[in-house]
């Protein structure tokens, strides 16, 4: 008896222990919940550009996303930007890129490859096209972008027909759309009333659809070829994205934490600091593979803004996944790189502001 008394409380002591073990491994994987966290980082001072430079650089779209993205960090501690930024506040710019070839982009019933065309009016982009892989049902492309209430967006996307005469685009929000319209490609088509279109050369269409969510949260943005195409019907098509007035960018700013939270791991909880770098390196990805102003199409030009660009890379990687890292060490890292930002600056001033003999110095030294 006392043998057998001896065996069940040895069981239930082992029994005991496993839970114990088991309990302290969930406790261990449990995601640490993190305090959100800002930099109160000094006032930043930019060069400010010369007035030679100012005309190029106010129209170069992409370099006015990166400043109003830049601004939007801290727009009372960054100074001396009126100069380098557009004084219209409604000018369009891009918030979002939306890649037709993605891990991010879901593709259903839908081929999508690189296209051997090349875009209109020596547009520095690639084409893509998309074909429809089976007859039955719909074949679409799909981003998942977090959108706050009341603020216009603007899809925009060139697309050219081949042998399908238009496309579909909807936004909807947990399953209910909000926005269904159809961009169609033959010119002869009628245009929803929803739909800009502008016709380039070549037969190339541009299209904007603007769009305001009526609630704050995730929407699907999806085109497609309707259930109508037959197999490999298809469109070819560059450049979708979403795009922001400049003066609403500080408006989504403000929404880094929800936009950031649900989406990446943040170590630090640094959660608008990492949105803000993570922003400025899309849009630097994209200003880097755009076409540079004439004058500053250059090797010394581009490499600057490489050197930013890995900064901003670095100093990311660091916010994410350095749960040690501090205030004091991203504010020296911000910094480095007003250092980095300023000397881009004060390079196209030069160049601006030198004659042709000096130009051709500073390519000839970059060629070197």
């Amino acid at each position: 008896m006392k043998n057998k008394a001896f065996k069940v409380g040895l069981l239930l002591l082992v029994a005991g222990l496993i839970s114990c073990d088991g309990s302290q491994q969930t406790s261990d994987n449990t995601p640490t919940e993190h305090k959100v966290k800002s930099v109160d980082f000094k006032e930043l001072k930019l060069t400010e550009l010369t007035p030679k430079a100012q005309e190029d650089l106010r129209q170069w779209k992409s370099f006015q996303s990166l400043m109003q993205i830049i601004i939007s960090m801290a727009p009372n501690k960054i100074k001396n930007t009126d100069a380098l930024v557009l004084s219209n506040p409604d000018s369009l710019l891009i918030y979002s890129r939306l890649h037709p070839i993605s891990s991010k982009t879901e593709s259903v019933n839908t081929l999508v490859e690189r296209d051997w065309r090349t875009p209109p009016n020596s547009i520095k982009d690639t084409v893509f096209r998309v074909e429809k892989i089976k007859e039955e049902g719909k074949a679409f492309l799909q981003w998942r972008r977090f959108l706050v209430a009341n603020i216009p967006y603007t899809f925009s996307v060139s697309s050219k027909k081949i042998n399908y005469p238009h496309l579909n685009l909807v936004f909807s929000e947990e399953g209910k759309e909000e926005l269904s319209t159809q961009l169609a490609l033959d010119t002869l088509s009628p245009l929803s009333a929803n739909v800009k279109r502008r016709a380039l050369v070549d037969d190339w269409k541009e299209f904007e659809v603007a769009f305001s969510p009526k609630r704050t949260g995730y929407y699907n943005i999806q085109l497609s070829l309707d259930e109508e195409a037959k197999a490999n019907d298809n469109v070819i098509l560059y450049r979708p994205v979403l795009e922001l007035a400049a003066k609403n960018f500080q408006k989504v700013s403000q929404y880094s934490d929800k936009i950031i939270g649900e989406n990446s791991r943040v170590e630090s909880s640094y959660y608008s600091v990492y949105f803000w770098l993570t922003q400025m390196q899309d849009t630097l990805q994209e200003l880097l593979s755009d076409t540079f102003p004439e004058r500053i199409d250059i090797p010394s030009i581009k490499a600057r803004f490489r050197l930013f660009q890995t900064q901003i890379k670095s100093l990311a990687d660091n916010v994410k996944n350095n749960p040690d890292f501090k205030e004091e060490a991203i504010k020296n890292n911000i910094n480095l790189l007003e250092e980095t930002f300023n000397s881009i600056i004060s390079h196209i001033n030069k160049i601006y502001n030198n004659d042709l003999d000096e130009r051709m110095r500073y390519i000839d030294t970059n060629n070197e």
